[in-house]
């Protein structure tokens, strides 16, 4: 055999040694080096735990919490640019309070120089957020349901810094009114607790069931502390076939108990806002019988298997369940679950190294860019003209039977 015979095996040796010496240098460091870490991102949280809204604000605060834990477990949020974000829930109860939730808002701005807000359950305090966010220009979601919160009243634009991810109640009506009409209700009494919800839905209502033929024959606000409730007996003098309350609870099961006990076999329709298990705890048996259109969470295990938000419901019920000591969960639940989503959706699109103003602005248009978000109350789709996304398609009426919420899908509403 000739000497080249003989070297060019060890040639090959040599040169597949110095390949896979290249390759440890250069490769195996980048594998071990860990992950590029970026600037914490802080989201100030605002619900109302305490007071009037502490029903929704509580779920909303134990979400916040149940996020938090899940964000520790991954390492927070990763930007466009691969780098990794440690994310801090700043959690605050705002008494169910305008004013609270004012000062909060501005402090969690200002001194705690949070990248996005979230704030807050009701939709009075919610309003007062608005102008303190948008001065500040810090991107704010709520979870109320008042239009006028995205969407100011005198321009009919968007607010450039609001959002919500939660249905309005001329959503609610026009599900109300379709229901009505399927079972032949053409008149109805409108009981309204006397805050910015109540008021709203009962504005809702007269614009939405004049176009199903629905008149309201009686309409009349309640203070949502009161125990006595002499509406109830115009209501009875009225002539109307079905009440329609638009109240929260624990003020919503109190007249509802008023309404059952004292003015017959009337149909009693709720509101969106009382789709609680607190409604059924409060009002007991006087709760059986009545419908609501609601978000689907509510009723996720009982969804066709194809519903795209099955699946997300039934995991964040599930660690809900798990985290909450076995509560069930509420739509409000829900809305803060889909708030925290956005606000973690918009800072992923935010490069690192960018200033607090910059990260704010591009998290604000990262919330906007959302698309074919599937949430808890169905897919949303966000742009510069519809800072809510919802399909109003995606409400569905829900019964109580039996102590719980059944789905009432439209073939049974006959």
């Amino acid at each position: 055999m000739s000497r080249n015979a003989c070297t060019r095996p060890r040639r090959a040796a040599l040169w597949a040694g110095a390949a896979l010496v290249l390759v440890a240098t250069l490769v195996f460091p980048l594998l071990a080096a860990p992950a590029r870490v970026g600037t914490p991102y802080r989201i100030g949280f605002i619900s109302s735990v305490t007071g009037p809204g502490s029903s929704l604000g509580t779920p909303e605060r134990d979400v916040a919490r149940l996020v938090q834990d899940r964000l520790n477990r991954e390492g927070g949020i990763a930007g466009p640019d691969g780098v990794r974000h440690e994310v801090q829930i700043l959690i605050h109860d705002d008494q169910s309070r305008a004013d609270v939730a004012a000062s909060l808002a501005r402090r969690l701005i200002e001194q705690d120089q949070v990248h996005v807000l979230v704030g807050t359950t009701l939709s009075g305090p919610s309003l007062a957020i608005v102008p303190i966010a948008t001065e500040l220009r810090t991107p704010n979601i709520s979870m109320a349901s008042a239009r006028a919160i995205i969407e100011d009243p005198a321009t009919k634009r968007m607010r450039t810094w609001i959002f919500k991810p939660v249905p309005e109640n001329l959503h609610s009506a026009a599900k109300q009114a379709e229901y009505l009409k399927a079972v032949r209700i053409d008149r109805v009494c409108h009981l309204y607790e006397n805050t910015a919800y109540g008021q709203d839905t009962f504005a809702s209502a007269k614009q939405e069931f004049p176009k199903a033929g629905i008149r309201i024959l009686y309409g009349d606000s309640f203070d949502r502390f009161a125990t006595e409730f002499p509406q109830v007996t115009r209501v009875r003098a009225s002539g109307c076939q079905a009440v329609v309350i638009g109240s929260i609870p624990p003020a919503a099961a109190v007249i509802n108990v008023a309404v059952a006990g004292r003015v017959g076999p009337r149909k009693i329709v709720h509101g969106h806002g009382a789709c609680s298990p607190d409604l059924i705890r409060t009002a007991g048996q006087a709760a059986e019988g009545t419908v609501m259109p609601c978000g689907k969470i509510l009723v996720a295990d009982q969804l066709p298997a194809n519903d795209p938000v099955r699946r997300v419901n039934l995991e964040l019920i599930a660690e809900y369940t798990r985290v909450s000591g076995g509560q069930p969960i509420s739509t409000f639940a829900g809305h803060a679950y889909d708030a925290l989503q956005w606000a973690l959706l918009g800072l992923q699109a935010v490069p690192d190294g960018q200033p607090l103003a910059r990260i704010r602005e591009l998290a604000r248009d990262g919330i906007e860019r959302i698309r074919n978000y599937v949430g808890t109350h169905g897919v949303m789709n966000l742009s510069p003209e519809d800072h809510l996304g919802f399909d109003p398609k995606d409400f569905v009426i829900v019964t109580v039977q039996g102590g719980r919420f059944v789905l009432l899908p439209p073939d049974r509403w006959k």
